[in-house]
C-alpha cells in the first residue's frame, strides 16, 4: 500500500475518532475534501478487514469489531512510564545500577536505567546493546522464548566468550534457561563485565509473553551471598509490580 494510501485510510479512521460515532460517505468524502468514489473503494476496502461495519442507520459506518480488539490489545501508558516509579523504589532500597530491557533483533537493549548511587558502580547507557546467552537481562529475555526462536538466536548471534564465567557451551546454556523459568530471577557472575554481579527478573504481558527484563548491576564486593537473597526478593518484587500494572494498562 502505497503511503499515499495509507494516510488518506489513516485519515478516514481518525475522523471516527471524534464526535461522530458513524458517518455516511457523504460526511468522509466532504470532511476529508475527497471524492465519493475514492471514499467508496477504502470503505470497501476496510469493511473485508473489519476495521469499518455499516451501522444500523442505512448508508451510514461506524469502527469495525476488529480494531476495536486491536485497540484493547494496546496498553494506555508505556512500559517505561510505568516501570521508572517502581525502579525509583527499588534503587532507594539497594542504591544499586538498574536497567530496563527489551528485545532487538536477537539481542537486548537497554530501554530505561537508573545509575547507582555509589561513587564504585557499575553503568548501563540508555540503547545499550547486549547479547542474550550471558548476563541476567539477556539470559531473562531469552529464557522465556520458545526453544526455535532460541535456536535461531543462537545460529545466527552464537555464544562468543566475554570472560570466563560465560556460557559458551549449548547445552549448558539450555540448561541455564531452564533453571531461569523454574525459579523465576536470573543471575550472572560476571558474564559479560568481570567483577560484576547481576540479578533479573521478568516482566510478563497478560499473554505470560516476556516483555521486559528488571536488572540489578554491582561491583561483586557489594552482592556477596548474604545479599543476594535480599536483592533477588526485591528485584522479583519490583518485575511483578510492574507487571501487574502493565497488564492493567493492557485491559
Amino acid at each position: 500500500m502505497a503511503i499515499t494510501t495509507l494516510e488518506k485510510v489513516v485519515s478516514i479512521l481518525r475522523l471516527f475518532a471524534g464526535d461522530a460515532s458513524s458517518l455516511s460517505i457523504p460526511d468522509i468524502a466532504g470532511a476529508l475534501e475527497l471524492p465519493t468514489s475514492t471514499v467508496y473503494r477504502y470503505i470497501a476496502a476496510l469493511k473485508k478487514t473489519e476495521l469499518i461495519e455499516e451501522s444500523d442507520i442505512a448508508g451510514t459506518y461506524h469502527l469495525g469489531e476488529m480494531i476495536l480488539r486491536l485497540a484493547r490489545n494496546v496498553p494506555k501508558k508505556r512500559l517505561q512510564d510505568i516501570a521508572i516509579p517502581f525502579m525509583h523504589e527499588l534503587s532507594a532500597q539497594t542504591g544499586e545500577a538498574m536497567c530496563l530491557s527489551t528485545l532487538n533483533h536477537n539481542q537486548g537493549v537497554c530501554i530505561e536505567m537508573i545509575e547507582a548511587q555509589h561513587s564504585l558502580r557499575v553503568s548501563h547507557q540508555l540503547g545499550s546493546i547486549f547479547p542474550l546467552h550471558a548476563g541476567t537481562s539477556g539470559k531473562i529475555l531469552m529464557a522465556y522464548l520458545d526453544r526455535r526462536e532460541q535456536d535461531k538466536i543462537i545460529a545466527s548471534m552464537g555464544l562468543p566468550r566475554f570472560s570466563d564465567t560465560t556460557i559458551t557451551d549449548e547445552k549448558k546454556l539450555f540448561r541455564e534457561l531452564a533453571r531461569i523459568r523454574k525459579q523465576g530471577y536470573a543471575l550472572s557472575d560476571g558474564e559479560v563485565i568481570p567483577g560484576t554481579f547481576g540479578i533479573g527478573a521478568p516482566v510478563m504481558s497478560r499473554t505470560g509473553k516476556v516483555i521486559a527484563a528488571l536488572s540489578i548491576s554491582a561491583p561483586i564486593q557489594r552482592m556477596r551471598e548474604n545479599r543476594q537473597q535480599e536483592v533477588i526478593a526485591l528485584v522479583v518484587n519490583t518485575a511483578r509490580k510492574i507487571t501487574a500494572e502493565f497488564q492493567a494498562s493492557e485491559v
